[in-house]
């Protein structure tokens, strides 16, 4: 899973860290470093780090005293260890870099000392190295030079190398990303002012309606949004979903960070809605999302060519994940139907079950979860929820309930199309999101879904019926859906293979043969070829 970087340097924050187990653009891990005197090398290639993590959006972190994969070594001694004091490595640092922030410390893991280093993003958006890093190679004696003055560092995946054309267009679009932040909580200032009082709630609401919108920064959206909702003032609500199809239309292939910053404004609108049970309003805000979700067919509801029609695609259904899970964790299984039952009007939705399988299915096509093996859908999904706060009223962004509860959407998602839509005579059932990180957790490579039988094509096993989280967050008996089907569990039997048990679970229907009306669970799973039910 992308590491969550912060400014914080505690031993909580050393083992999540030790615990991903692989370097990335925001943490590297280092065996040990020697930053005293007579040992330039070190330092060099320390600065070096530090500089390319400060183009980083978020900055980074280091890691000192483990391997490439975080495992703990012993190499950090208790002399090289007071050397990560922050007064003393800031001043080390900047004989290289102008003015880093950095924040570290040591602590105790296995027996061994770890050092972590914080390293914060640089205002200005990149670091210019203001002095040459150079060194003698003791084993050869050459001369070698790892950065020259005006040199400017960024991260090439797990490596810090000089910046090149693309880096420059990003960090440049990253700089105004972040002003433009800036600039829209002036806006909502601005807007206080209008009522010729201070910045409240209540004055915002005193302003005219095309002031709800999308461009306002989190926190007085939210707010803005929760006043409305609560006044019943539907006008400046209905408005601004109205409007964001139309503005989605715009930004989709020229802007596609303020696309996401649409789409995040328009998750937090239905995740209020969930939250104080606003029903009407969270059906039209899932039907915007729909009507953005068709912006990637062409005129005659085929699939649009480009690579943003996909992404496209994958944003809406990563935040529609993020708000399953918070339906699930609030039991609200009407609104888990209405988010995974949606069939957006293209020619696509003629075949595929819902905007769940038709986007996922669409990103592998696209190849964009395979540098992902310990991300994908799901880890996508945890992030929007640690970037809004509307998405986890309830508790904090990384409870564990948080990822369990976006699993259990996953699996209650297909659920349900199943229930709705049925299966093809001679299709299983697909690999789910949640079965792909149980794969990658247990260091499985994950590949593209296919429609071969298969028994790994959920990996996610049911909750006991003994477990409190099981009697309370599984679909039974008590649990009613529009068309209310009954969910049992019961022994299949087949004439040609026996189905091997396991704690798995698979539809009979998807037994060439079937024909039964309504999906029935069972705790079998094919071992061969589907065989014909008897």
């Amino acid at each position: 899973m992308a590491v969550v970087v912060e400014p914080i340097v505690t031993e909580e924050k050393l083992l999540a860290l030790l615990g991903e187990q692989c370097e990335q653009s925001g943490l590297d891990y280092k065996e040990t470093l020697n930053l005293g005197k007579g040992h330039p090398a070190d330092l060099i290639e320390l600065a070096k780090d530090v500089a390319a993590m400060r183009s980083n959006p978020d900055g980074g972190y280091i890691v000192v005293g483990a391997d490439n994969k975080g495992c703990v070594v012993a190499g950090l001694t208790a002399e090289l260890a007071r050397h990560f004091d922050e007064a003393t490595l800031r001043p080390k640092l900047e004989k290289y870099l102008t003015a880093p922030v950095v924040h570290a410390a040591c602590h105790e893991v296995d027996g061994q000392t770890v050092a972590l280093i914080y390293v914060a993003p640089d205002p200005s958006g990149w670091c210019v190295i203001h002095t040459d890093g150079e060194y003698n190679d003791l084993a050869t004696g050459k001369r070698i030079v790892v950065f020259r003055h005006g040199d400017v560092l960024v991260r090439h995946g797990t490596s810090s190398e000089r910046w090149n054309d693309t880096d420059r267009e990003r960090l440049v679009e990253q700089i105004i990303s972040r002003r433009k932040e800036a600039w829209r909580r002036e806006f909502g200032q601005e807007l206080a002012a209008q009522a010729s009082l201070t910045r409240t709630v209540d004055n915002l609401t005193l302003v005219p309606s095309a002031s709800l919108s999308w461009q306002l920064d989190t926190e007085t959206f939210d707010q803005l949004v929760t006043e409305l909702m609560r006044r019943q003032d539907d006008i400046p609500l209905r408005r601004l979903l109205t409007r964001a199809g139309q503005d989605a239309a715009e930004l989709l292939g020229s802007d596609q960070d303020e696309l996401r910053r649409l789409l995040d404004r328009l998750a937090s609108f239905t995740a209020l809605a969930i939250e104080y049970e606003r029903q009407p309003w969270l059906r039209h805000a899932v039907a915007a999302f729909e009507r953005i979700y068709e912006l990637g067919f062409d005129e005659r509801g085929f699939d649009r060519t480009d690579p943003v029609a996909v992404w496209l695609w994958l944003d809406i259904i990563t935040r529609v994940y993020a708000l399953g899970g918070l339906a699930v964790r609030a039991e609200a299984w009407s609104t888990v139907k209405l988010l995974a039952d949606r069939r957006p009007a293209g020619e696509a939705f003629s075949y595929w079950g819902s905007w769940l399988r038709h986007a996922v299915t669409m990103a592998f096509r696209a190849r964009i979860f395979e540098t992902e093996e310990k991300a994908g859908l799901l880890a996508r999904a945890h992030n929007s929820i640690r970037n809004l706060d509307a998405l986890h009223l309830d508790r904090l962004a990384e409870h564990p309930s948080i990822l369990n509860s976006l699993c259990q959407f996953d699996v209650y998602g297909a659920l349900v199309v199943i229930d709705e839509r049925g299966t093809p005579n001679r299709a299983v059932p697909q690999q789910t999101g949640t079965a792909r990180l149980i794969s990658a957790r247990r260091g499985r490579t994950s590949s593209t879904p296919t429609n071969r039988p298969s028994s790994t094509w959920c990996s996610a096993r049911a909750p006991s019926a003994a477990s409190s989280e099981g009697a309370r967050s599984w679909p039974n008996s008590s649990t009613r859906w529009r068309s209310s089907p009954s969910w049992t569990a019961s022994p299949c039997a087949c004439s040609r293979s026996r189905p091997v048990r396991t704690r798995r679970w698979s539809p009979l229907s998807s037994c060439s043969g079937s024909t039964r009306s309504r999906t029935t669970w069972t705790s079998c799973t094919w071992s061969t070829t589907p065989a014909r039910c008897t």
